[in-house]
């Protein structure tokens, strides 16, 4: 009976031995293979155990989702990597442009002495480079702007105002702008007060970023109206568009997204996107939709002009509740 025993317990030993000695060789090779992988980590591998063992597939496989969980996030990394650096040489580029043209025009004029140019010719130069200039400022104030937004030390001083009244006041400023591009406007605004909860500098940038939005992208009209609901108010900004695919329209609020088809100059990619920002940190939101035409194929560049609307939208909480006529 005892050597039935040592026979059995012997054979428990070997039995023991070669599982751990089979285990053990299973986790240098799950080893070499992880030791792989770190040299080559975008490669699509996972450890494998070639022994079965329930606490070791359930830590290869937590290792293995790790795993997965780290090329993710390298994958993630490139892109803003790379989106980054296209965003760096877009800024370089806007801001290159302008002060190319100011300092050639300065070089000619310091040249010819400023003998050779008089009268409306020397203005139209003058005129030029201030118009860069301006455009310039322009850039880097809309930098600044966006830093500080994304920041999070840009703070709203909330209080009641008149949307109706800005809105005017801006297409007001914004005429030449509009003006410039043959637009036909048609502005449906109340001539009552439009009562919002919001900031009035925040409110004009929206507006004016809106118009300009408007002149670079519009092919004939631009359409602006207010409806006011019971438990909203929304501001609309609509016109008709060749430029923009209905891929495109949704990266619209993207920094520094420009469309591919776009042929006017001067934007920064930055106008949609600090209006947005703005628009949330008053509470609202505001959004973009792209329909297609007629007839046409949506989103089809060089077809029949679809058409996109903005919509600024302030919910019935920013919305203060005033009952008295002023």
């Amino acid at each position: 009976m005892i050597y039935v025993i040592l026979a059995a317990l012997a054979l428990a030993a070997i039995c023991f031995s070669i599982r751990f000695y089979a285990l053990k060789h299973s986790i240098r090779e799950a080893c070499r293979e992880l030791e792989e992988i770190r040299k080559e980590p975008d490669q699509d591998r996972i450890l494998h155990i070639s022994v079965p063992d329930r606490s070791m597939e359930k830590l290869l496989q937590s290792m293995n989702l790790t795993l997965k969980e780290i090329r993710s996030e390298g994958q993630q990394y490139r892109k803003r990597e790379k989106q980054f650096q296209e965003q760096i040489e877009n800024i370089s580029h806007d801001l290159r442009t302008p002060l190319t043209v100011i300092l050639g025009y300065l070089r000619l004029l310091r040249e010819k002495e400023g003998t050779e140019y008089k009268g409306a010719e020397l203005e139209e130069i003058l005129g030029l480079m201030e118009r860069k200039a301006r455009f310039l400022e322009q850039l880097v104030s809309r930098f600044y702007s966006f830093s500080r937004l994304t920041a999070g030390d840009f703070r709203l001083k909330l209080c009641r105002i008149d949307a109706g009244r800005i809105l005017r006041e801006t297409l007001t400023d914004n005429y030449r702008v509009l003006q410039e591009t043959r637009l036909t406007v048609d502005a449906d605004i109340p001539e009552h007060p439009v009562w919002i909860w919001g900031e009035q500098e925040a409110l004009e940038r929206i507006f004016s970023n809106l118009c300009q939005n408007a002149g670079r992208y519009a092919e004939s009209f631009l359409r602006i109206s207010v409806n006011e609901k019971k438990e909203q108010t929304e501001i609309h900004f609509e016109n008709d568009t060749n430029r923009i695919t209905e891929e495109e329209a949704e990266h619209l609020f993207e920094r520094f997204f420009v469309p591919d088809n776009s042929e006017k100059q001067g934007s920064t990619g930055l106008g949609l996107t600090i209006a947005r920002y703005l628009a949330e940190a008053m509470g609202a939101s505001l959004e973009a939709e792209l329909t297609g035409a007629a007839g046409s194929e949506t989103g089809k560049k060089g077809s029949a002009a679809g058409v996109i609307r903005f919509t600024l939208r302030f919910s019935k909480g920013q919305i203060s509740a005033i009952s008295e006529k002023d």
